[in-house]
């Protein structure tokens, strides 16, 4: 049952992220034309899903939990940003998402650009944790907005949305079981949340909207639609770095081995 929820949740997603983009292009019969791609995607999954199987390993040990509400969990998570090891990779992980902020592109939505900081951030919630990644949202937020001043006034929203982006990371991903819907539940959150209804909040303050309208237009269709279209390309690129570099991390004694036995589509 789970396996077809997910796939309607896959078709659903896909079919509206392309109803959106080809809005916005203003293909003829968009609203027919949406379904293909979406199908497409549901296909290439579907070998995928009926394969998977999850390794089972026992739970609420020192290397994976079943949720964030764990005493020890936030121990540890607070125990990471006291090592001068992972300080030093954190500032290394830092450092790539600023490199990326060089290598934006345009969305094709307003004046909102395409960058894969979030790859990193993510790896760093992967490895360190929700305060780890607070702390890295926090600086890399200041960071580039003194590396990279903008037309702006610097505003704090900008950094309590890093953060949070930082500790959804953290919370969905350090010490978890991995799987592809959990990776897809984080970017819905914060592409949905934080990027597109926090993003137009803050972009009315700095800009002195006027009124809802003003609002409610960049959100229906710059914010809203820009993060919907990049929803699932994002997901599937960070499962795919998480898998791909799953033991590296382990060799490198960053991971566990059985939170890398568990990275799979459910």
């Amino acid at each position: 049952m789970y396996k077809l929820m997910f796939s309607l949740i896959v078709l659903i997603i896909g079919y509206f992220s392309f109803y959106t983009l080809f809005y916005i292009i203003n293909l003829a019969n968009y609203y027919y034309w949406s379904f293909l791609p979406a199908i497409i995607i549901l296909i290439i999954f579907i070998p995928f899903i009926l394969k998977h199987k999850v390794t089972k390993i026992e739970y609420d040990n020192k290397f994976v939990y079943k949720n964030f509400l764990s005493k020890k969990y936030w121990q540890e998570a607070f125990s990471e940003v006291k090592k001068l090891k992972n300080l030093v990779m954190m500032a290394a992980l830092l450092s790539l998402t600023l490199i990326t902020k060089l290598l934006t592109l345009p969305s094709g939505f307003g004046d909102l650009g395409i960058s894969f900081g979030y790859v990193f951030l993510a790896i760093g919630g992967l490895l360190y944790g929700p305060v780890a990644g607070m702390l890295m949202g926090f600086l890399v937020d200041n960071l580039e907005f003194i590396i990279f001043p903008s037309a702006y006034p610097y505003f704090i929203g900008y950094s309590i949305s890093s953060m949070l982006t930082g500790l959804i990371n953290g919370l969905l991903f350090y010490k978890r079981k991995l799987s592809f819907f959990k990776i897809f539940t984080n970017r819905l959150l914060v592409n949905f949340f934080i990027n597109a209804i926090l993003g137009t909040i803050w972009m009315g303050i700095v800009a002195n909207y006027h009124n809802l309208d003003m609002y409610f237009t960049r959100f229906l269709f710059i914010a809203l639609p820009k993060n919907l279209v990049y929803l699932i390309p994002q997901s599937l690129i960070l499962f795919a770095v998480f898998k791909s570099l799953a033991h590296v991390f382990v060799r490198a004694d960053l991971m566990a081995v059985e939170v890398k036995e568990n990275i799979g589509l459910f």
